[in-house]
């Protein structure tokens, strides 16, 4: 199975759809699915499936994240006129407090 490219559309698409999944993972009505009697290791099972599903979240993020980060630059930065450097610099406040 071939892997996409980072930053294919097809990634920003995961990357969209992340959210979803998680609201649609934590709503009440899956969640009471496993409020019940059940233990497993005597933790209770709605608990494991919260902290499963936040844990799988977590690690889906990172993962979609690092694959991202590995996307190339659009290009170098667009050149920025000399006159709106001087007017930039100008308004910008000073590093230093003045010396009292």
């Amino acid at each position: 199975m071939k892997t996409p490219d980072p930053g294919t559309p097809r990634l920003r698409d995961a990357m969209a759809l992340l959210p979803a999944l998680a609201v649609f993972l934590l709503m009440p009505p899956l969640v009471t699915l496993f409020a019940g009697s059940h233990h497993l290791g005597g933790v209770p099972l709605i608990v494991v499936y919260l902290f499963g599903v936040w844990l799988a979240l977590i690690v889906a993020a990172a993962l979609l994240a690092r694959r991202l980060a590995r996307t190339p630059d659009a290009g170098p930065a667009p050149a920025v006129p000399a006159s709106l450097q001087a007017a930039a610099s100008a308004d910008a406040p000073p590093t230093q407090p003045p010396a009292r």
